[in-house]
């Protein structure tokens, strides 16, 4: 069956003199030539030489917003196409166009793309970026408004293009600083298209604060090792642990097995827990990084031995919380936290297959505090058997248990009325742990008052 090409020119940044021979051939040699905008500096030099073209200017006073403008222009030139045998359809950036992702989409059949590729933005201002010395080897290229959608990167150099506005410019500069510290010297173009464009070095907070801004200007960021920033990501981290576990590291931590950083692991988890029920959100941040450092050192030693990597860590935590929120990825329906629980039950009970209820609990773990431990079998006993913890039915076995412990305090019957009291606790939906831990804070603040009274 023939074919309908419809080939997609790079005009370039702007200036005439960085478009693509491939390109002005194929517009040149088009039946039907249609620019997105005129206002492109191709425009005036295909003018000039008598060279015939539409553009789609019109559709953006007829578009409410963009998603529409991408539609109708998808829809315009699919027309357009069945006109002619041969229409170029020319955009600054292929690579980068929604109208050209919009149109891939709507292709019907017997219809195909052929793209000619162009210099782009972040070309010349990594060129400009190169005449002042700076390392542009695997270069990352983001546009002004795409960054909510992204984090910046250390390691690698960086440039952010279409910094059209001053507010703009505050949005990228905000953005780069979760990352990189306010004197940081990056490099501003503010007309990146331009053939002898010039890369100006500046400190980071100074982004916002240039004389002029529009759709050529561009910042580019150089990489900055994790060893010279006061701020990292995870792949800054799991760097930082590789060079500690490294032959010329640290011997200490050369030294650690998945058996010795054991009782570290469970110390941190409950460091964490303690200034996560304190409140204070800086040491909260500072005790979970203590156990994050457990387990990317842990995912270290565990790539040391091909066991397994970070990778593996985080590609099941991901796919677990993907498949056990069926009602967020998936086509199950949860409006409360209640249906939200039987989702993610259900979710388990599919990864596990069938399980008797003594496998059930066994599977609890056994580092866990002992009344932790105890009110998660009761729980998963219940679910094993398909039913829940009744209030009522526990509430009378906790008075039984109180009741032969007025008879006999012995380890056996403490027990036991621990473990009623695991059951109440979980048909009443309160964490066993948790409300003794307040229990023993209460106690604690009522001995400070009782102190500072008698002072």
């Amino acid at each position: 069956m023939n074919q309908h090409i419809i080939t997609i020119a790079a005009l370039g940044p702007d200036d005439p003199r960085l478009l693509t021979l491939d390109a002005y051939e194929a517009m040149t040699g088009a039946d039907a030539l249609v620019l997105r905008t005129e206002r492109h500096g191709v425009a005036a030099m295909l003018r000039s030489r008598g060279v015939a073209f539409e553009t789609l200017d019109a559709l953006y006073e007829q578009s409410e917003d963009f998603d529409e403008l991408c539609a109708l222009a998808a829809r315009r030139l699919i027309a357009r196409a069945q006109e002619a045998e041969r229409l170029c359809y020319a955009v600054s950036e292929p690579v980068s166009d929604a109208t050209v992702r919009a149109l891939a989409a709507a292709l019907p059949e017997g219809f195909a793309l052929r793209v000619c590729g162009g210099v782009t933005l972040a070309d010349c201002a990594a060129g400009a970026a190169v005449a002042r010395g700076v390392n542009t080897e695997n270069l990352r290229t983001i546009t002004a408004l795409s960054l909510e959608a992204l984090r910046p990167e250390g390691d690698c150099p960086q440039v952010i293009t279409e910094i059209d506005n001053r507010c703009l410019a505050g949005d990228v500069k905000l953005w780069l600083s979760d990352l990189f510290d306010d004197e940081t010297t990056v490099y501003f173009l503010e007309n990146a298209a331009a053939v002898d464009a010039q890369a100006i070095a500046i400190p980071l907070c100074e982004l916002d604060r240039q004389a002029h801004y529009d759709h050529r200007t561009a910042v580019l960021v150089p990489a900055v090792s994790v060893f010279e920033r006061s701020r990292a990501t995870y792949e800054d981290f799991v760097k930082v642990i590789r060079r500690l576990r490294a032959p010329d590291g640290c011997p200490w931590d050369r030294a650690q097995t998945f058996h010795t950083l054991r009782q570290y692991m469970i110390e941190e988890a409950c460091e964490a827990a303690e200034a996560m029920e304190a409140g204070d959100p800086d040491r909260i941040a500072d005790e979970l990084g203590d156990v994050l450092l457990q387990v990317v050192l842990n995912s270290c030693i565990g790539a040391e031995h091909r066991d397994f990597t970070d990778r593996d860590v985080t590609s099941m935590a991901a796919h677990k919380m993907i498949t056990r929120h069926a009602h967020v990825f998936g086509a199950e329906i949860a409006k409360d936290a209640g249906a939200v629980n039987a989702v993610w039950e259900r979710a388990k009970a599919r990864e596990r297959g069938e399980q008797t209820a003594l496998e059930r609990v066994r599977d609890v773990a056994v580092s866990l505090p002992a009344l932790s431990r105890a009110q998660k079998s009761v729980k998963r006993l219940a679910q094993a058997e398909g039913r829940k913890n009744d209030p009522q039915a526990a509430l009378s076995a906790l008075r039984d248990a109180v009741e032969t412990l007025s008879v006999r305090a012995d380890e056996t019957a403490v027990s036991d009325a621990l473990m009623a009291i695991c059951t109440l606790s979980d048909a009443a939906g309160v964490d066993a742990e948790t409300a003794l831990r307040a229990g023993i804070g209460r106690l604690i603040a009522s001995l400070e008052a009782k102190t500072e009274k008698k002072d």
